[in-house]
């Protein structure tokens, strides 16, 4: 996936969590993250993790089809 893609997909995953009330929480630190959750209530309804050592590379695109077969559509524009 290319910088360009990741960062559209990455800003259609923020606006239907700004619609949505969802908070994007980040496990780790900036270029080392190893864990990114959606959740909302206090449930993690969506996540991916890293399962070895190295930085997660954050799968915007899946995030965004797995919302969009929940129900969760649109965005803040």
């Amino acid at each position: 996936m290319t910088a360009a893609e990741k960062k559209v997909y990455y800003n259609r995953v923020r606006r239907t969590c700004l619609l949505h009330n969802i908070d994007i929480i980040y496990d780790g630190v900036p270029k080392m993250y190893c864990g990114v959750e959606l959740v909302k209530d206090g449930v993690t309804v969506f996540a991916d993790r890293a399962t070895e050592r190295k930085p997660l590379d954050i799968n915007w695109k899946r995030l965004h089809q797995e919302m969009t077969d929940y129900g969760f559509k649109g965005g803040v524009k």
